[in-house]
Parts: structure tokens; C-alpha cells; sequence
């Protein structure tokens, strides 16, 4: 009945949703964090329905010399994946208007629950077509976010049976994005979900001059301005955004345990996510 129920949809019915996204969205990630009302808003982001990842991706990480990049965590999950879906356009970006980011830039849905998707609403792909939709979503500077995300086959008409077999593949503006712009007004165990690489470094060095700008731009709030420069704090959820948006370079990023953050970054997502 669910699947049928979706079936009938495409995009235009569900586009007509997208004047009220943000203030309906921004309403729900607030309630969350309500005594009592939380419990039955926040269900679909429960401790077992909602956890993921962020893969910071940049030049710097890239030039750094390392032989082991957080890409080729989403690039092996891309490969693994026994089926693989793209839609045409980031429901985040259309309802929120942004005019930062391409809104035709979609999420990339993986696992064998994705054949339920209504072709109507999104492309199965191959490995090859998901590549380069990644390496497209990248160039435009999106940040992408890999895990368990059950509103996502709630909101496709996936059986629900099937949702341990499907994973979310966003690429994320934080202008835009539900989660991110939104942070601070989850509950704590719901940003908790929100994982840091392990193995990645961020730091801050004494060329920074405290004008604030990673400050301004940390959807995390993770970045706190001394007497003696930005400090870094433990909420940092490792997007790499600061590091791009630094005027003097003083924030760097580097990669200190490559195998311990593949081998973790894998053994988390397979471990809420049987997409093969």
C-alpha cells in the first residue's frame, strides 16, 4: 500500500510542498528537543534511524600528500552498493530558495532497497554515472554526508522493512541543508549522531589573527575566538569548511590515521546500512 501509494506521486505533486519546506522543517528539528513532544516528532531520527557522517573534501586535503582520503569512503560505498539512485534536485535547496548552490544537484540513495524508488522520481544509475554525479556535487562545493537517514525512503515510499537496506548519500550546503542549519536546535543525542572522521585532523596555527570569519561560517558552532587565535573545539563535526573560508591559511586539515578512518568510517555506516 505504501509503495502504491508513492507510485502515484512525481515531482510536481511533491514540489507543491516546498513553499511551506523551511518553516515546517526548522518547526520539526526544534521540536525535537521539547520534553515530551520530542519523543513523537523525533522518532524518525532516533538513535537507530538517523546517523551519519560528514566527508570533508578540499583542496588542501587533497594537495596534502596523503595517500588516504575521506573520498574514497563515499567512492567504495558508491562501488559496493548493489543498486544505486539519483534525483533530479535537492529538496533542501528548492525549499529554501538557495542561490548559492545548484538546486539540480541531488542526493545519491544506495542499497538494495533503492529499487522501490518510483522512476518517476529518481534515475537508477551506474557506478560510473554516480562517480561523476560525486565528483560534480564536490566541484560546486557541497559537502557530502553518507548514512542512515530514514526520512528520506519514509518521504520515497519505501517499505519500511527495507530501511536497514538503504543509505543517504546528501550533498550539503549549510545554507540550506536540514540537518546542518538546524544543528543547534536538535537535541544533544541527535548531534551526537553527526560524526567527526576519525582519524582527521583540524588545527589552528599562530599566522590566524582572530578576524572570526571560520567563527561565522561553523554551522556546528564549534569554533571559538581567544585572545590568541580560534580555537577548535570538541563539537567540531570535521566539514572542512573553515579551512576553505580562512583569509590567512591558518586552519589545516590533514589526514593523521588513514586506515583507522576507513576502517571505522566503514564499519559504522555497514553496520545501520546493508546496501550490498
Amino acid at each position: 500500500m505504501n509503495k502504491m501509494f508513492w507510485r502515484k506521486r512525481n515531482w510536481r505533486t511533491i514540489l507543491a510542498g516546498s513553499y511551506i519546506w523551511q518553516p515546517v522543517t526548522d518547526f520539526w528539528a526544534k521540536s525535537t528537543a521539547w520534553p515530551l513532544v520530542g519523543k513523537l516528532t523525533g522518532w524518525i531520527v532516533n538513535k537507530n534511524r538517523y546517523d551519519v557522517t560528514f566527508i570533508p573534501i578540499n583542496k588542501e586535503l587533497e594537495n596534502s600528500g596523503s595517500t588516504v582520503l575521506p573520498k574514497q569512503i563515499v567512492e567504495e560505498m558508491i562501488r559496493r552498493s548493489c543498486h544505486r539512485v539519483i534525483i533530479p534536485i535537492c529538496l533542501c535547496r528548492v525549499g529554501c530558495r538557495c542561490h548559492d548552490y545548484p538546486m539540480e544537484i541531488g542526493c545519491i540513495f544506495l542499497g538494495e532497497a533503492t529499487k522501490q524508488v518510483n522512476p518517476d522520481i529518481g534515475k537508477s544509475v551506474s557506478v560510473e554515472e554516480a562517480l561523476t554525479h560525486l565528483k560534480r556535487s564536490i566541484e560546486a562545493g557541497l559537502i557530502p554526508q553518507i548514512g542512515r537517514v530514514d526520512p528520506d525512503p519514509l518521504m520515497l515510499g519505501i517499505r519500511m522493512k527495507d530501511w536497514n537496506r538503504f543509505l543517504t548519500l546528501c550533498f550539503c550546503c549549510t545554507c540550506c541543508c536540514i540537518a546542518m542549519r538546524n544543528q543547534l536546535s536538535w537535541n544533544s543525542d541527535m548531534r551526537s549522531r553527526m560524526h567527526r572522521l576519525e582519524g582527521l585532523s583540524i588545527t589552528v596555527d599562530s599566522s590566524c589573527d582572530s578576524c572570526g570569519k571560520c567563527a561565522e561560517q561553523c554551522f556546528a558552532q564549534a569554533i571559538v575566538m581567544g585572545r590568541e587565535g580560534a580555537y577548535i573545539t570538541d563539537d567540531c563535526k570535521g566539514c572542512g569548511l573553515c579551512v576553505d573560508i580562512c583569509p590567512h591559511n591558518s586552519i589545516k586539515i590533514s589526514v593523521t590515521a588513514g586506515e583507522k578512518m576507513l576502517s571505522e568510517a566503514f564499519r559504522r555506516i555497514e553496520s545501520y546500512a546493508d546496501i550490498t
